[in-house]
């Protein structure tokens, strides 16, 4: 699924089909507060899912994991580099993404967050 904007009818979309995806499995999300993640359709998204959603405190990105990739991407593929086309950034991108199933242990020391008070057992 691409979109160039999330939303939340967007959104409630890609539950959807990740609910189709993992019939009979728990699906626990851990959300921050965007707007796509809040609203009316995405109330009935949840509740017609049955995904159980559990939100990060307001103004707390050092307790979400995807920033910590973002940064990590970041770190990767831009400082200090200008890439000379969009086609060669989305290549080197896609790379980067791909490489993170060989890099288990890396992700989990750059990108899990240091939860304190919270126990990853």
């Amino acid at each position: 699924m691409i979109t160039n904007w999330f939303n939340q009818e967007y959104t409630a979309a890609f539950l959807d089909k990740v609910r189709k995806k993992l019939k009979g499995w728990r699906i626990d999300l851990v959300w921050d507060r965007a707007s796509s993640h809040r609203g009316p359709a995405m109330r009935e998204a949840l509740e017609s899912t049955r995904i159980h959603v559990h939100w990060l405190p307001p103004y707390s990105p050092e307790m979400n994991a995807a920033e910590y990739w973002i940064r990590w991407a970041k770190e990767t593929m831009s400082f200090n580099y200008c890439w000379p086309d969009r086609t060669t950034l989305v290549r080197s991108f896609n790379g980067f993404v791909v490489s993170m199933s060989k890099r288990v242990d890396e992700i989990l020391r750059r990108c899990v967050p240091d939860m304190h008070g919270f126990s990853c057992l």
